[in-house]
């Protein structure tokens, strides 16, 4: 018995002994399966040596040291050391210690220190730094060759012209080398300035067209190239601000204006190249694409005259209306170029014929709204929004003259398409029915109260003041029945309730206003029929 005792203790020990081992396993074997998953995810993916020794890091997380000393610090006091070299050379100059030839000699070394330093600062990994002393190195050769041509005239316009061009040049070839925009960036700021940097009596206009032509081209080029957008958007807008400069203070003559908008169209074509054969930030060369055309359009209306610059609008016209076809089953450019053939139509047709405008303008708001569902674009919707408002406000503040007027084929056009558009967007999308036509229905309806006010005035043709009044109470009667039997007919529940609001307005219109002015017959006639009108609506929809 006692033998059997110490085996039944021996089993039993056994027994707990495997359970213990089993509550072991349950906690080690997860961490084994995930460190051999580990094992196999890191074997399948090779890791550089680099790699190996980076550690995650949290989301979101701002590198103080990083952002404060590495990115901030170099591009403030690059700038803050440039300034204090100039008041030193001046302070120096003032005191008699330097000559104009020292200066300049000193401002050229300056800049090769610059260049020297900021590439060994690259080589050993210090980018940021190195960067901002080669990049601040081109403003300094620039002021240099300034100073020596226009404070000292060391030299002629066209050394220091070929001077500022190689320096251009230079940073052009840094910003490629190095792949820094902030070289990028200065060099093509600093382009703008170099013309006009240059003191000469006589401008030499076929010279200047080059320069900025060829610059603002191999700078879309590289930003397009490296994927720098914040150069890509400098150059399409400075090539515009240096032309309209140029305008401005150079004077130039009738004879070489077509010379000198050129660039723009040259720059056009450059835009709408990069935009079709590359695929790099769509939507944001698609938005600069049609900065361009606006920020172009604007101030060649200005410096041009209407058929000079209605020329100019027909080609960008044609040049995105050819691109549109090619282009019109791509959902990212297509709509682009509507949006930018539509807007050289608008110009050209605003020098052509001003009166016009506002009915390109409404007709292109819907042109935007259709576009704008088709492609799914908030931008072509906000286009449309825009465009229809300033169209509208134009509208509503003319008076109608005549039968005959450019203002009544405004008013027209203005209630016609208003009326489509709200039809339109009330059967695009079901859940938005209601609210379109709950916001809808009563705008038109204050449209038309107001095209009729004018119409009474042209139908009671120069009679009495209570004959105006008389008309206009029966125009808007006829309103509100139109509404009210268009409203059932196509089952638009606004109908009814804006037609019983018109009358009520009408009547309130006799009562406060037109009694004072018409005659106890008039008065009696116009009682009887809102009285008659009312008890037939009544009666229409209530026929229990």
């Amino acid at each position: 018995m006692e033998g059997k005792h110490n085996l039944e203790e021996r089993v039993q020990h056994l027994e707990n002994r495997v359970r213990y081992l089993e509550s072991k396993l349950q906690i080690i074997q997860p961490e084994k399966v995930a460190d051999e998953k580990a094992a196999t995810f890191t074997h399948d993916i090779p890791v550089s040596k680099t790699d190996s020794v980076i550690e995650p890091k949290e989301n979101n997380v701002i590198e103080w040291d990083v952002l404060i000393f590495q990115k901030i610090l170099p591009r403030l006091f690059i700038f803050v050391f440039i300034i204090g070299v100039l008041w030193g050379f001046k302070a120096a100059s003032d005191y008699g210690y330097l000559t104009a030839t020292v200066k300049i000699l000193l401002g050229f070394i300056t800049a090769i220190a610059f260049v020297i330093i900021g590439i060994r600062q690259l080589k050993q990994g210090r980018t940021v730094l190195g960067q901002v002393l080669v990049g601040g190195a081109i403003p300094i050769l620039m002021l240099t060759t300034f100073t020596m041509h226009q404070l000292y005239d060391m030299t002629g316009p066209e050394v220091a012209f070929l001077l500022n061009i190689i320096w251009i040049g230079l940073g052009l070839f840094f910003t490629y080398k190095y792949k820094s925009q902030s070289i990028g960036i200065v060099s093509a700021i600093g382009g703008v300035f170099v013309p006009f940097l240059i003191e000469s009596t006589a401008p030499n206009i076929p010279v200047f067209v080059f320069y900025e032509t060829l610059l603002y081209v191999l700078f879309i080029w590289l930003a397009l190239r490296s994927r720098y957008i914040i150069l890509y958007y400098l150059s399409a807008i400075l090539l515009n601000i240096a032309l309209l400069l140029f305008f401005i203070f150079a004077g130039v003559p009738e004879n070489d204006k077509w010379l000198a908008v050129s660039p723009v169209l040259v720059q056009q074509i450059a835009l709408l190249t990069g935009f079709i054969k590359t695929s790099y930030s769509l939507n944001k060369q698609a938005y600069t694409l049609f900065s361009s055309v606006l920020l172009s359009s604007l101030w060649l209306g200005v410096v041009l005259t209407d058929s000079e610059s209605s020329i100019v609008f027909a080609i960008i016209a044609l040049l995105y209306g050819v691109a549109f076809y090619y282009y019109q089953k791509d959902t990212v450019r297509a709509p682009i170029f509507i949006a930018n053939a539509l807007m050289g139509i608008l110009f050209f047709v605003k020098m052509m014929s001003n009166e016009l405008t506002i009915e390109m303008l409404i007709g292109s708001s819907l042109i935007y709204m259709y576009i704008a569902h088709k492609y799914k674009s908030l931008f072509h919707t906000l286009l449309g929004i825009l465009t229809y408002f300033i169209g509208a406000i134009s509208i509503i503040y003319k008076f109608i003259p005549a039968w005959i007027s450019w203002e009544m084929l405004h008013w027209l056009v203005l209630i016609i398409a208003t009326s489509y558009a709200i039809y339109y967007l009330a059967n695009r999308r079901k859940e938005d029915y209601q609210t379109t036509m709950n916001i809808g229905v009563p705008y038109v309806s204050i449209l038309l109260l107001a095209f009729t006010a004018m119409l009474s005035i042209l139908l009671a043709d120069n009679a009495s003041e209570s004959m105006e009044r008389i008309i206009m109470s029966i125009l808007w009667i006829i309103i509100a029945i139109a509404f009210m039997l268009v409203g059932k007919s196509l089952s638009i529940i606004q109908g009814k309730y804006i037609g019983a609001g018109i009358l009520f307005l009408t009547l309130a219109k006799i009562i406060l206003i037109d009694i004072y002015f018409v005659s106890v017959a008039v008065k009696a006639l116009l009682f009887i029929i809102l009285g008659i009108v009312g008890l037939l609506v009544s009666r229409a929809y209530y026929k229990k």
